[in-house]
């Protein structure tokens, strides 16, 4: 009943409110200050307002139970984001810049019934993968771009994300301190308040995505991960023997 009654709220205004046209604003491009907002389930959450934008930023920390060549393979592999990343329908590699480096889009659905009010979102992503061998720290970086195979649809709206995940190989081997932060602008006309109360739940649904699908038996180490941390996939153990 309460969801309903929230519904019945959101929609009318979903309905009136014009376009609202918002800067482009990045993670990267801000000073950002991030305030502590909750700390329950082994996850850190904290949340920053960017200058030049009204929607917020979120980031989460954790750990997660899984070694980190296999939680970053979940990361980076596009081909199996709708099996852990909430509200995605679609996800594919449009194109390779490099070994470590490619061009992500990303369709994200608007569930029912706000689908009947609001389009759903696509996003088009440079994705860099990187490992630091001084800090041990591996980075997968999400940063908005366009590319003339993924045109702006009429159906969609296209948003903005700035997105990055810091992993850290624990002293327990099966284990990797996962840092998430990530800012999002749906844009169209959707009001930016109401972006914020839907998205305040972005690092708990990305964590408890990312732990059960780090659990899975099927995740292969991805030969741009087994790169940059110097280790041997089974793939290539199984081509010597």
């Amino acid at each position: 009943m309460k969801f309903h009654f929230l519904l019945a709220l959101f929609i009318p205004v979903l309905v009136q409110a014009g376009p609202t046209p918002s800067p482009t604003v990045s993670l990267s491009s801000s000073v950002v200050q991030w305030n502590k907002c909750s700390n329950d389930n082994g996850l850190t959450i904290y949340w920053s307002k960017l200058a030049g934008s009204q929607v917020i930023a979120f980031r989460g920390e954790g750990i997660v139970n899984s070694p980190m060549e296999k939680v970053a393979s979940v990361i980076v592999d596009a081909s199996r984001g709708t099996e852990w990343i909430n509200s995605l329908v679609s996800s594919k590699v449009v194109r390779t810049i490099s070994d470590k480096e490619f061009i992500e889009y990303d369709h994200v659905g608007i569930p029912f019934p706000f689908d009947s009010v609001i389009s759903d979102r696509d996003f088009v992503s440079d994705v860099t993968v990187k490992f630091d061998a001084k800090t041990k720290w591996m980075t997968v970086s999400y940063k908005p771009t366009t590319d003339p195979d993924v045109p702006v649809l009429k159906k969609y709206t296209r948003g903005i994300v700035d997105c990055e995940f810091k992993l850290t190989r624990m002293s327990f081997p099966d284990q990797t301190y996962v840092e998430a932060q990530v800012f999002t602008d749906p844009k169209g006309n959707i009001p930016k308040w109401l972006v914020n109360f839907f998205q305040q739940g972005w690092p708990q649904d990305t964590f408890e995505g990312l732990r059960k699908q780090s659990c899975k038996n099927d995740i292969k180490v991805l030969p741009v991960v087994a790169q940059l941390l110097g280790i041997k996939t089974e793939e290539k153990v199984a081509d010597k023997n």
